[in-house]
């Protein structure tokens, strides 16, 4: 049998793939499933299988090349199969019938030969060259630089494997000429050495070439500007300098990344506004929905239905923007901005309006959790119509987020904040508050069309209620009964009949205080300091989607008796998933939020430090 093994698609928004690394060399034999290379696209990484058993008889693509899907990269067959019209198909695929023909030319004698008797084409297979009249062997890319540049492939002499052209090869061709003219002599130089000549103002005809028959590349030029700015410094007295710790190739995920922001932000016209919802409603709404519908419910998953809420009244966000067309979806395909090791991808999940909230919710755990694995694959990231990004779990306040493009906006969420407002009583009070950064395509929509979707999407979640199952809004109703027979809210009284003892209602409950076994009143006020500090602590955890297990507030208070001078506090976390960076912002941001510790900031030294259980 035998195949053409050619670069695989992985979904329809694949426009190239790199060959990363071959696993199996030329020659060598294979099982049916084993992994012959592995190859990259503009978002994911992905391993190409031997689709049977044989040999890898032909290599057509090397390690680091770049092509389109569907191009031939390599011929597997049994070691005696004649492979003459695989070879072919790979020809005329590659638009050239001497490009895959590294070893072998099955239309001559010697090589059809070799095939009749058994014997392998490699043994006595011509080398094409132009001195025979035969097509120059070349790679891809040193073609397409030669169609680029007018080179005529005949008359440049390869230093590739088996003499092949490169596109250094092509280069220093073309460069001849031209370096030539702008050095006023016989100077060879590749066209990137003459513009990188230009920009450093090095002289060519000063520098030594490396390349191709002595050919001047552009690392020639770096190194000679280099060398003589050390001489200049030298001449000049001692200056900063600078020692290279690492040196990281911007390729692969991270340059196709730079790519497409880059035509985002070159493309679209960028307008960001900003705007502060209070969230005390939102985060309430993700308690109750957990307790009524016995599932993981995280703020992000209530946003997602007040976004999608949102998108059904402002349809004209729920789009993209190609070709001068501006389409409009049905489903809400909502992206969510995942930072994995290569660098930001987006998973999708489709059609958050037509889902329930716990299916919601579990859909966008796995989804991440499969992401944060590397397990995602093309079809993850395809189909989006609109996208969240959450800095806000690294604690950024605000920022202007970078549309995906096709679609035309991006909706940036943040930390949540504590602000102080007037109540409607007059007096001060605090909210947490949740800033939104919404980035959109003003060729598309307008300024105050983002700002009405922004309002729908404030009141929404402000008042998310209405949006949800019945079930969840009757576990606040239940909630607030529950609370309704406390005389008034965060009211104390404290009882003594007699003695350095005594009683403390709050909220319907009541504790004893005193001397003996019974805690003080300062041993009540650092229980609730602890307290309030765990349940903080767990919010943000909770908010965050960080797996965490026990939490364990200890507070102690100097000296053992009389007045309190300070407050040590001691977090302990059951958290062996969670990295410490996220873990800091984790306590930070409790602490920042346990109204009891406000009451200490000032007029009290407390220091608080966690640590793993």
């Amino acid at each position: 049998m035998g195949y053409v093994v050619r670069m695989p698609k992985l979904g329809l928004e694949m426009e190239s793939g790199t060959l990363l690394e071959w696993f199996v060399e030329e020659g060598e034999s294979v099982e049916d499933g084993a992994v012959l290379a592995e190859i990259e696209s503009e978002k994911t990484t992905a391993e190409v299988d031997a689709r049977e058993s044989g040999v890898l008889r032909r290599v057509l693509l090397d390690a680091g090349e770049t092509v389109s899907p569907g191009t031939p990269i390599g011929i597997l067959a049994e070691d005696e199969a004649d492979i003459a019209d695989l070879i072919a198909d790979a020809e005329a695929d590659l638009g050239d019938a001497a490009e895959s023909t590294a070893a072998t030319a099955p239309d001559e004698p010697e090589a059809t030969a070799s095939a009749e008797t058994g014997g392998s084409p490699d043994a006595t297979a011509t080398e094409p060259s132009a001195a025979s009249g035969a097509p120059a062997k070349a790679s891809p890319r040193a073609r397409k630089r030669a169609d680029e540049l007018g080179v005529d492939l005949a008359e440049v002499d390869g230093t590739g494997p088996q003499g092949a052209v490169t596109e250094d090869d092509v280069e220093a061709s073309a460069g001849a000429a031209s370096g030539a003219d702008a050095a006023g002599g016989e100077v060879r130089a590749s066209p990137r050495a003459t513009k990188r000549a230009e920009d450093l103002g090095v002289d060519l005809a000063a520098v030594t070439g490396s390349g191709p028959q002595g050919a001047i590349t552009e690392d020639d030029v770096e190194a000679h500007a280099e060398s003589a700015g050390e001489a200049t410094q030298a001449e000049q007295g001692p200056g900063a300098t600078r020692t290279v710790v690492e040196e990281r190739a911007f390729d692969g995920m991270r340059r196709t990344i730079a790519k497409r922001l880059s035509e985002s932000y070159r493309e679209a016209v960028h307008v960001t506004e900003h705007r502060e919802v209070d969230a005390g409603e939102l985060l309430a709404a993700a308690d109750a929905a957990e307790a009524a519908l016995d599932a993981e419910v995280s703020m992000t998953d209530v946003l997602f239905f007040a976004l999608s809420d949102a998108l059904d009244e402002h349809p004209a966000f729920n789009a993209t923007f190609e070709d001068d067309t501006h389409r409009l979806y049905a489903e809400h395909n909502v992206c969510l901005a995942v930072d994995v090791e290569q660098g930001l991808v987006t998973p999708v999940i489709p059609d958050v309006g037509g889902k329930s909230l716990s299916a919601l919710a579990a859909e966008r755990r796995e989804v991440v959790e499969r992401t944060l694995d590397g397990d995602y694959t093309m079809g993850d990231l395809q189909g989006g119509t609109f996208t969240v990004t959450n800095l806000g779990v690294l604690g950024v306040e605000s920022f202007d987020p970078i549309i995906n493009p096709p679609q035309i906006a991006i909706l940036g969420v943040n930390t949540l904040l504590d602000r102080v407002v007037m109540g409607e009583d007059g007096t001060p009070e605090t909210r947490r508050v949740l800033p939104l950064d919404l980035s959109f395509d003003h060729r598309v929509v307008d300024g105050a069309d983002a700002a009405r979707f922004l309002g729908t999407l404030a009141d929404n979640i402000e008042d998310p209620w209405p949006l949800l199952p019945e079930a969840v809004a009757a576990e606040r109703e239940a909630g607030a009964a529950g609370t309704a027979g406390a005389s008034a809210p965060r009211t104390a009284t404290a009882h003594s009949a007699a003695g350095m003892s005594g009683s403390v209602r709050t909220r319907g409950t009541e504790q004893r205080y005193g001397d003996g076994p019974e805690p003080s009143p300062v041993d009540l006020f650092l229980g609730s300091l602890a307290a309030c500090l765990s349940l903080s602590i767990r919010y943000q955890v909770e908010m965050r989607d960080v797996s965490v297990g026990d939490i364990d507030v200890e507070t102690d208070a100097d000296p053992e008796s009389g007045s309190v001078e300070s407050v040590d506090i001691t977090v302990r976390l059951d958290a062996p998933e969670a990295d410490d960076e996220t873990l800091d912002r984790v306590v930070e941001y409790g602490e920042r939020s346990c109204h009891v510790a406000e009451l200490l900031r000032e007029d009290l030294p407390v220091e608080l430090t966690w640590e793993r259980r």
